[in-house]
């Protein structure tokens, strides 16, 4: 299971957890004489299941990450704020990246190479794209396109070193 589902099913577990744990805190306080209000209870599942999902959002890049193969470098990353979660405004997310396994280069003719790179994103699925690199000239072409100018590509600066072949 990806994406949404997972996300889903993290917070029940988190909400089933938590109802359990305040469950026994309030018996316990109850049997010591205290008493809450019952909201709590409904209060305290609720926050945590909040509290889980933000972590959950923010934390995924990292883990993500994490997993790549070693040696892997991140060429860029996407940071995006989401109607549906307002903290984002003043502290956007990552929703999705892109990665580079060093590992998967390969010469394909003099000063031309070939890279696999990995596009990540949030609640999506992993795309591995075989991209080509022309060091000499300058050039990237991506899988059923022509050539086209390389500009300040990030991975074409790790594949070809800068544009050195």
């Amino acid at each position: 299971m990806t994406g949404i589902g997972t996300d889903i099913l993290g917070v029940v577990a988190v909400g089933i957890g938590a109802a359990a744990l305040i469950y026994a805190l309030m018996h316990a306080l109850r049997k010591a004489g205290l008493s809450l209000p019952r909201w709590w209870l409904a209060a305290g599942i609720g926050l945590a299941m909040v509290a889980y999902s933000v972590w959950n959002d923010y934390a995924w890049y990292g883990r993500s990450v994490a997993q790549l193969p070693e040696g892997s470098v991140v060429l860029l990353s996407n940071q995006a704020s989401q109607p549906w979660a307002p903290w984002t405004y003043v502290f956007p997310v990552v929703t999705r990246f892109a990665a580079l396994d060093p590992a998967t280069v390969e010469n394909t003719a003099p000063d031309q190479r070939r890279a696999e790179i990995r596009l990540i994103e949030r609640r999506g699925h992993t795309v591995l794209v075989r991209q080509d690199f022309d060091c000499a000239g300058g050039r990237i072409r991506p899988p059923g396109s022509d050539w086209l100018q390389a500009g300040d590509d990030p991975a074409f600066a790790m594949v070809c070193g800068g544009g050195n072949a």
